[in-house]
């Protein structure tokens, strides 16, 4: 049955995951770079995939013939297109820029706060002995090609002693992405915004409790628990 509109669908697919379990490095298969999914085992980053992909489909199957996958693919990979382990957008922040470009989402942090996120991001090409994928020098040089695009660009985030205050402005099925004090990482973690009562909390696949849940506390008392979290970028899907 069709949802009446995507934040809808968002919020009912992604709640109808908790207690998935938390899987990190799923993508990570050996051999040849192709599309990658599970529907009962996710990290951060592969459940707002999946359950956004998902629910562009549903709300979108009478007028459009694009499959799950082909809404996956265009997600999760630079234009659209598997080229190797370097075309997955693996930095958030790419992520949000080119699915802006595809239309999918809307960057509003800048609605909300004029606060400069200043960083140089080069996380991966710093550590590139940790990612198997980097071991060829022509998918290390998409990363790093990647890295140069995100350094280019003007970034904002709302600060973590704000959110409180902006919360009536932040929608069920919002993606939060979460920034870092951590040295060349952009974001270190994301999830759905979801209003419960008058509060609004954090809809993710949480590594501390191995499983996809709603968080205990309000997003902004959950970011004052972690010193290593600074803020949020708030980004909102859209129909493309």
């Amino acid at each position: 049955m069709l949802k009446n509109t995507l934040a809808e669908s968002i919020v009912e697919n992604a709640s109808s995951l908790k207690g998935m379990p938390y899987v990190a490095g799923s993508l990570e298969v050996s051999g040849k770079e192709r599309l990658v999914w599970y529907n009962d085992r996710f990290d951060c980053v592969t459940f707002v995939e999946y359950v956004l992909a998902l629910s562009i489909h549903q709300t979108t199957s009478k007028t459009s013939k694009c499959s799950f996958e082909d809404i996956l693919q265009k997600i999760r990979y630079r234009d659209g297109i598997i080229d190797g382990y370097g075309s997955r957008l693996h930095y958030f922040s790419e992520w949000i820029l080119q699915n802006e470009m595809n239309g999918i989402v809307r960057n509003v942090t800048d609605e909300m706060s004029q606060t400069n996120y200043t960083k140089k991001i080069n996380f991966m090409t710093s550590n590139s002995n940790k990612y198997q994928g980097l071991s060829l020098n022509s998918e290390l040089k998409k990363v790093k090609q990647a890295e140069d695009r995100i350094n280019l660009f003007h970034w904002n985030y709302i600060p973590k002693m704000m959110v409180n205050d902006i919360s009536d402005h932040i929608e069920s099925g919002d993606i939060i992405a979460i920034t870092s004090d951590q040295k060349e990482l952009d974001i270190s973690h994301i999830g759905f915004a979801i209003r419960i009562g008058k509060h609004l909390h954090l809809l993710h696949a949480s590594e501390t409790e191995g499983m996809v849940v709603i968080s205990k506390k309000p997003l902004s008392e959950y970011l004052m628990g972690n010193s290593r979290q600074t803020g949020i970028m708030l980004i909102r899907p859209i129909l493309f």
